[in-house]
């Protein structure tokens, strides 16, 4: 189902090598991945999260703090029929793994532009198809994708367009109205409340929204890890920083939508 990033013809796979008729080869990497991000559609050397974020985001992830949203997420999937599943955002793969053993689904491709985030998630799940690649440029065939899931993760309406299946379906989960209020009362002199009305997206029709949300008490290195692994950590002011190291607990608020779409 792969497609050359190069030249968009069909990829075949031979002894851990993915080429095209045009000859545009791409390896196998030992952790199983298998880099789709063309060079000449690259913005910088290691586009995506950096090692530290991705790092940050493992371990706060995996201390089961978004279990609850993992939980809806896959509530929400396993309504329909998710043969051909596409995780657009994987990331480090949490949510990846929650829906693979939850929904076992025929193929679940997730990808991401981080190759460090890809790499790690590979390491833990080799049975998922993770590739590094662009949401902008998606290396699947037109119609290929039962459902696709966005978490807090940009993509392009023309390729959600191209692959979902008429029918076919789409979730986007993404910060509620006061999603880690907390945390940017410690940044930003006027907090501004997440908007939760969902887009209108031409070519799909919103079926459902969902709030999820839960009230956490994290601890010190728990605090830090969230702080290190969102945008906010390119932020961090001095009053952050002061409670990050003075402080031993903290209250924090995490809130979700998940918008549920059918595609026409």
């Amino acid at each position: 189902m792969l497609l050359c990033p190069i030249c968009q013809s069909p990829l075949t796979l031979t002894n851990k090598q993915w080429a095209c008729v045009n000859r545009h080869s791409f390896d196998v990497a030992k952790e199983g991945y298998v880099n789709l991000l063309a060079v000449q559609h690259k913005r910088s050397k290691n586009p995506g999260d950096n090692a530290d974020m991705i790092q940050a985001r493992q371990q706060f992830m995996h201390g089961g703090h978004y279990q609850f949203l993992a939980d809806a997420i896959c509530a929400q999937l396993g309504e329909v029929n998710a043969n051909t599943l596409l995780d657009l955002g994987c990331g480090e793969g949490y949510f990846t793994e929650a829906m693979f053993a939850s929904l076992k689904p025929a193929q679940l491709f997730a990808i991401d532009i981080s190759k460090a985030a890809v790499r790690l998630a590979a390491k833990r799940q080799p049975e998922i198809n993770y590739l590094v690649a662009s949401n902008h440029r998606i290396p699947l065939p037109e119609q290929s994708v039962d459902v696709a899931v966005r978490v807090m993760a940009p993509s392009q309406l023309s390729e959600l367009q191209r692959l979902i299946k008429p029918g076919g379906h789409l979730l986007i989960v993404r910060p509620g109205a006061r999603h880690l209020y907390q945390l940017k009362q410690q940044i930003y002199q006027d907090v501004r409340l997440h908007d939760e009305q969902a887009d209108e997206l031409e070519g799909f029709q919103i079926q459902e929204q969902r709030k999820v949300g839960a009230e956490l008490t994290l601890d010190q290195a728990a605090m830090g890890q969230l702080a290190s692994m969102t945008p906010f950590a390119w932020r961090k002011t001095d009053k952050l920083k002061e409670a990050l190291q003075s402080k031993t607990s903290f209250e924090m608020s995490a809130a979700f939508v998940l918008d549920w779409y059918q595609r026409d």
